[in-house]
């Protein structure tokens, strides 16, 4: 066995502490701990309902011209606390990062009435053949389903040849949903100072062209229906002595005095609690797969695998590849394709895929990664494991797209290879930015026609003329 780096990863317990919160919320332990907890409260209460001495829903712009937040976050979490006292719901809406992407300069929040709504596109057809009964065998209602089939759609092409010179008309279907977007200007800003090295709030709009949300709704609101831990803490102890989650619910809105202050719904109640189930299986799967790669090191000697744990104690980053990979790498690892696909699993991690060519033009699978996430950390584990499992041998060329994180970590890891976009990422921006045909038809020569240095040069002046 070659280049094994296998261990069992290790999850937390946090049975102990929700069993002791819960023994808590239920008044079996001590009067001081009582009292701490209800000073707690109140303090949390106070921290959600004022700011710096002042109800949220009266604060306008001159009272934040001497707030400094530390972070975005934070910026973030005072919008939200101000949306809930005043009764409306909020949208992340613009983000601007500094020119080296490290530093996120300007963040921008919206009302989530703000904007109309994008319209659809509708199929069309002349007048003459709605009169003749066509858009009934276009759109038609489904007595089982309450909505609206598009139904033979070569009838449409047909229509629209047909139509030709003549009027057309929409055809419009009777399903409608509920507007949402009022164009509504509310707004709030912050942009990053670095002299005092935190945000300030540069804009901040308090009026709104929609009614807001009355105080008995407001549980409702999307950005107020949040379950938060000592909540599902107090849930998941109720399951352990087989309480159902709808009467762990009716328990919690009783303890919040009503269901206007526990913060949630029983939906979004369920959804927390399946969210938990799938993080056990998630941890078991990661098990699975420890020990599967166990089974391919025994059939293999050459096979590698290498993973990393995060600090709590889960899966983070694994690579791996086998024997075949390592002999192909050593054949035709001159040119190497470096490219992630973007949480296309069920378990949201990036998948990272080492490519090559062999003689014949077929694709060979040099290695394979799963990535906690895309930062420039992450993508130097991974090319230092893939070189680690290649015997530090280096490839001529590394193809990429245009991603930075990327680009840097190449950069670190692999200083000597000569970087190339891919020329498939190239043409996607070549047809986006040059509406000429005949100039996309030059520029893709040049990338193609494999011309010498001196041709490439003349044909490269002959295209900016």
């Amino acid at each position: 066995m070659e280049g094994i780096d296998l261990s069992t990863t290790q999850t937390e317990n946090s049975d102990g502490s929700d069993e002791a919160k819960t023994r808590d919320s239920f008044g079996n332990g001590s009067d001081d701990r009582m009292e701490v907890s209800e000073s707690e409260d109140r303090s949390d209460d106070e921290q959600c309902t004022m700011f710096n001495g002042k109800p949220y829903k009266d604060i306008e712009l001159d009272d934040l011209s001497n707030v400094v937040f530390k972070s975005v976050e934070e910026a973030e979490m005072f919008y939200l606390h101000y949306s809930v006292a005043k009764g409306f719901s909020i949208r992340k809406y613009k983000l601007a990062w500094n020119s080296e992407n490290t530093v996120i300069i300007r963040r921008e929040m919206v009302c989530a009435r703000e904007g109309v709504r994008n319209k659809g596109k509708k199929s069309r057809v002349c007048e003459e053949d709605v009169d003749a009964g066509l858009e009934d065998r276009l759109i038609h209602k489904t007595k089982k389903e309450n909505k609206q089939k598009v139904l033979h759609r070569s009838d449409v092409k047909d229509s629209e040849k047909s139509c030709r010179g003549k009027k057309m008309v929409k055809l419009v279907s009777s399903r409608s949903r509920r507007l949402s977007r009022q164009k509504c200007l509310a707004q709030f800003t912050v942009k990053y100072d670095r002299k005092k090295e935190g945000y300030y709030a540069s804009s901040f709009r308090t009026e709104h062209n929609h009614p807001l949300t009355r105080l008995v709704h407001r549980q409702f609101m999307r950005t107020n229906r949040l379950v938060k831990e000592h909540d599902i803490a107090q849930v998941n102890a109720l399951r352990k002595v087989s309480v159902g989650t709808a009467r762990a619910y009716e328990f919690l809105v009783h303890q919040a005095g009503g269901h206007e202050f526990v913060g949630f719904t029983i939906r979004d109640l369920y959804n927390r609690v399946q969210e938990e189930n799938n993080k056990l299986l998630l941890d078991g799967d990661a098990q699975c797969s420890i020990m599967w790669m166990n089974m391919k090191a025994i059939r293999d000697p050459m096979f590698y695998c290498l993973f990393s744990a995060d600090v709590k104690g889960r899966l983070a980053n694994m690579f791996w590849r086998d024997g075949q990979s390592y002999t192909d790498y050593c054949s035709y690892g001159d040119v190497l394709i470096f490219d992630s696909t973007y949480k296309t699993n069920m378990y949201g991690k990036p998948l990272v895929v080492f490519v090559g060519t062999n003689n014949h033009r077929g694709t060979v699978i040099f290695g394979s990664a799963l990535l906690v996430d895309e930062t420039e950390e992450t993508y130097n584990w991974v090319l230092t494991a893939f070189l680690a499992s290649m015997k530090q041998k280096k490839p001529v060329s590394v193809i990429t797209d245009s991603d930075e994180a990327m680009r840097k970590a190449l950069g670190n890891v692999m200083p000597e290879a000569r970087h190339r976009l891919c020329a498939w990422h190239v043409g996607k921006n070549v047809v986006s930015h040059l509406k000429d045909a005949g100039t996309r038809g030059h520029f893709f020569h040049l990338i193609f026609a494999g011309l010498s240095i001196e041709d490439w040069e003349t044909s490269w002046e002959y295209l900016l003329q």
